[in-house]
């Protein structure tokens, strides 16, 4: 069974060792070519990497 959001609690963030990822996270800044690399390699295995509120360009 599937859950849309709000149908139950959201217990992430809730670890410390999640936050500290996302901290860390907030530092990385990728170049355009590796952009550009990582956006060709979800092309090639057929993965949408746009969010549900991202509209095709």
């Amino acid at each position: 069974m599937s859950h849309r959001q709000g149908d139950h609690p959201d217990h992430r963030g809730q670890k410390a060792s999640y936050i500290d990822g996302l901290v860390r996270a907030r530092g990385i800044e990728l170049a355009d070519e590796e952009i550009a690399e990582l956006e060709a390699l979800a092309d090639a295995a057929d993965v949408d990497t746009r969010g549900f509120w991202e509209h095709e360009m």
